[in-house]
């Protein structure tokens, strides 16, 4: 069993429970942690969603203006060409990281581009950019639109994995 103290430290929890070598634990990144937390936090705010709760609360207003259905019908399109997990990923970061700041309007505009936008934020990290979102992705999203373009993207990307 994986369970263990929920206090316990992470280094304890390495070589006690899971029986890694401290050699093993010593390797363990925030490169490595990033992306676990990524997921799980994007998880979870899919999981509120099929509850029928907002995961986005601490959002300001003028990030869930509702999209048009020629952007659903072209973020549809998008996502036949692509997976965009990655994507997804980041723009769910940028959301719950930067975008729930209170004063995150007076420095991202609610009229720039989603796209735009998100490319930045991970060129500022360092990340390389899917091609097929260089490519692909809608321009005409704004940032207005955020919320409920995850949402969207969410939805389309549950229903192509169904299938």
């Amino acid at each position: 069993m994986t369970g263990a103290d929920p206090h316990m430290q992470l280094s304890s929890y390495l070589k006690e429970v899971l029986q890694m070598t401290d050699h093993m634990g010593s390797h363990i990144y925030k490169k490595h942690c990033v992306p676990l937390w990524q997921m799980l936090s994007s998880l979870k705010s899919e999981t509120m969603l099929h509850l029928k709760r907002d995961p986005f609360v601490g959002i300001s207003k003028e990030y869930k203006r509702p999209l048009q259905e020629e952007h659903k019908t072209l973020l549809t399109s998008f996502f036949t060409k692509s997976s965009a997990d990655a994507f997804l990923l980041e723009m769910h970061e940028f959301l719950v990281l930067v975008l729930k700041n209170p004063k995150a309007t007076d420095t991202f505009k609610p009229y720039w581009g989603l796209k735009d936008t998100v490319v930045s934020y991970m060129e500022r990290k360092d990340l390389d950019v899917p091609p097929e979102v260089d490519e692909f992705f809608p321009e005409e999203i704004l940032l207005a639109q955020y919320t409920d373009t995850w949402k969207f993207s969410v939805h389309v990307r549950q229903e192509r994995n169904q299938r």
